[in-house]
């Protein structure tokens, strides 16, 4: 049972309320090792269930670490959300469509410890900067497809909604500025097959699309082209394209916490019938 993981608090600053965080939990496995993720929530918690946000690291899909959501995700869960931020396959232990199926390998926990974490399952959110945008994107986007075979295979894995932040979307206009970590993340498997543009259809879950417009590693044309597609499909979608913003978001990192929290609270904290 996961109720018996030691929490402690966090010190982060800018939390609206106390935070404690349990590391490195399993929640699967993936290949040949088990896959991790933190989790952080309010300290003193109502009993009523709760929203939650999965999020997603970036690193090229060939590197970065749960632990760089470790602000963010305490930021967030202060406002009354229980978050968890999830490791997953880089693309040297597994290519495409690996990383996608230990996320929503990620999103399936979630909802299976739904009670003892007193989190509403049918408010669930994923959240990704960069390539973990992508892979957030994806998890929204196809709902049934790429489970994989891990664990906790009676639970969905389809989120209420999306966050991507400076995210690839059509990764076979970036095959050549992306080179080898592309290459390796995508190995045999079609870019288009990978490509969250691909699987934009009615119907789909709500977006929020953040995209610096000065990002010199994937084009702010890629959130221009998948925001489109998603207003074509009348998906709703709210668009931030930052003015002189680089493909690095931390320099508005306050900003971005209060426009997430907002997205969220209008998307997961309305009543529902």
């Amino acid at each position: 049972m996961f109720v018996s993981h030691e929490r402690k608090p966090v010190e982060v600053s800018g939390l609206k309320a106390a935070v404690v965080a349990a590391t490195d939990v399993t929640f699967g496995r993936g290949g040949q090792r088990d896959l991790k993720l933190d989790l952080y929530h309010q300290a003193d918690r109502a009993e009523s269930p709760v929203p939650a946000v999965v999020f997603i690291h970036g690193g090229g899909w060939h590197g970065g670490e749960k632990e760089s959501y470790r602000d963010m995700a305490a930021q967030v869960a202060s406002h009354g959300y229980l978050c968890i931020s999830v490791d997953y396959r880089l693309a040297g232990e597994g290519p495409f469509p690996a990383a996608l199926e230990d996320c929503k390998c990620g999103v399936r926990w979630l909802r299976a410890h739904a009670d003892e974490l007193r989190v509403d399952p049918r408010a669930i959110a994923v959240l990704g900067h960069s390539a973990g945008g992508h892979l957030a994107a994806m998890v929204a986007l196809t709902p049934g497809e790429f489970e994989g075979k891990g664990e906790w295979a009676q639970e969905s894995s389809a989120p209420q909604c999306a966050m991507c932040y400076s995210a690839p979307y059509d990764l076979a206009a970036l095959e050549r500025s992306l080179g080898t970590g592309l290459g390796q993340f995508l190995t045999s498997a079609p870019a288009a097959e990978a490509s969250p543009l691909t699987y934009v259809r009615a119907g789909a879950v709500p977006f929020l699309v953040c995209h610096g417009d000065a990002d010199d590693l994937v084009p702010v044309e890629q959130s221009d082209v998948f925001v489109s597609a998603l207003q074509e499909a009348e998906v709703p979608v709210d668009y931030v394209r930052l003015p002189g913003a680089g493909h690095d978001l931390s320099p508005f990192h306050e900003a971005i916490v209060v426009e997430a929290v907002r997205f969220l609270d209008g998307t997961l904290k309305q009543p529902r019938t």
